[in-house]
């Protein structure tokens, strides 16, 4: 060590054991002029950039003139070389361990809580999340089922496309989709679905928007939606059908159980039916079909909420759930118009 420069300083001993060193390695082939001054080059501007060193450091500059002696240089060159080594692997492991910039989590917006037709379709399966900016399409034949974040229900037709912008925020690109938020009429987040001919947005509802090639068709089975296009605002309320098409507005009767709803039901989430009452079975499977549910007597009535279920009905549409129940019990029921009534 230089005491006065603070310096370590090569001692003959260390000199001696590095020409032992190279002895044993053998002869070498001489570096080209061109290839060490491109390596010394490459080397000084990596270390400035890492120590920000604008002179390259006193070691640098050692080496840079002894470089320059000519006879010298080999000599110089076991020195300057591990040290440029050295260096380099030092900058190479900073800049491995220096840390990425952090990557946001997805922002999920709805669970599949059942599928159709998707026999060994590849990217979708029951339960899994699906994100902000997900895109979700079928084709003939195919439905999905979906839970959002706040519990409602959305199921998605055959030949459809849906993009999903943000929570309780959606694109139905082509196609049609049906919404049973009909329990969240109070809640402050309502569904927006924006399609090429407007925004939908529901009311505390179940209703069903489809995208054709030229008009927007909205059937209500109860609550309301609104419609808004630019200038063109209008509402369709529960037991009407609407289509919009060139700004004018056309509105029909469609009576809740009307065939044309008839398509969701296959959609319909699984009902657990475990501990669960007859009467819990019974408004379940009338809420999905549209029909309204009326008992024979009052004591019918008090009978199927003391009447408990064990099993499953998950593979089975609505009314085929109330077949297999019932058949099980003393209660039968009939379908009377818009009413499924229940007797003994």
């Amino acid at each position: 060590m230089d005491k006065k420069s603070g310096q370590t300083i090569p001692s003959d001993r260390d000199e001696e054991t590095m020409a032992r060193l190279l002895r044993l390695a053998g002869p070498r082939s001489s570096v080209p002029d061109e290839v060490e001054a491109r390596v010394y080059e490459r080397v000084r501007s990596e270390w400035q950039a890492a120590t920000h060193k604008p002179d390259g450091g006193q070691v640098y500059a050692t080496v840079h003139r002894e470089w320059r002696k000519g006879p010298s240089r080999r000599r110089v060159m076991r020195w300057a070389v591990p040290v440029a080594l050295a260096a380099s692997v030092l900058l190479a492991v900073g800049v491995v361990l220096r840390p990425g910039p952090e990557v946001a989590a997805p922002v999920t917006v709805a669970r599949v809580v059942k599928l159709v037709g998707f026999e060994g379709n590849a990217g979708l399966a029951d339960g899994q999340d699906v994100a902000v900016g997900a895109r979700l399409s079928t084709r003939a034949g195919e439905g999905i089922s979906l839970q959002l974040v706040n519990a409602a229900s959305l199921r998605i037709d055959e030949n459809s496309v849906v993009t999903f912008d943000g929570q309780n925020h959606l694109t139905l690109v082509a196609g049609r989709i049906y919404a049973d938020t009909g329990d969240f009429v109070y809640r402050n987040n309502r569904l927006v679905v924006d399609t090429p001919f407007g925004a939908v947005t529901d009311i505390g509802t179940r209703f069903a928007v489809a995208a054709g090639q030229d008009a927007l068709d909205i059937a209500v089975r109860d609550g309301r939606v609104d419609v808004r296009d630019g200038t063109l605002s209008a509402t369709a309320v529960g037991g009407e059908r609407m289509q919009v098409s060139g700004g004018q507005v056309a509105v029909d009767a469609l009576a809740p159980h009307d065939s044309y709803w008839h398509w969701t039901a296959s959609l319909a989430p699984a009902f657990d039916i475990e501990n669960k009452s007859l009467l819990e079975l019974l408004r379940w499977a009338t809420r999905e079909t549209g029909l309204e549910l009326e008992f024979a007597d009052d004591d019918l009535r008090m009978a199927a909420m003391r009447t408990d279920l064990h099993g499953s009905v998950a593979d089975l549409e609505p009314l085929d759930a109330i077949v297999s129940v019932l058949a099980t019990t003393r209660f039968r029921y009939r379908i009377e118009e818009d009413r499924l009534v229940v007797e003994r």
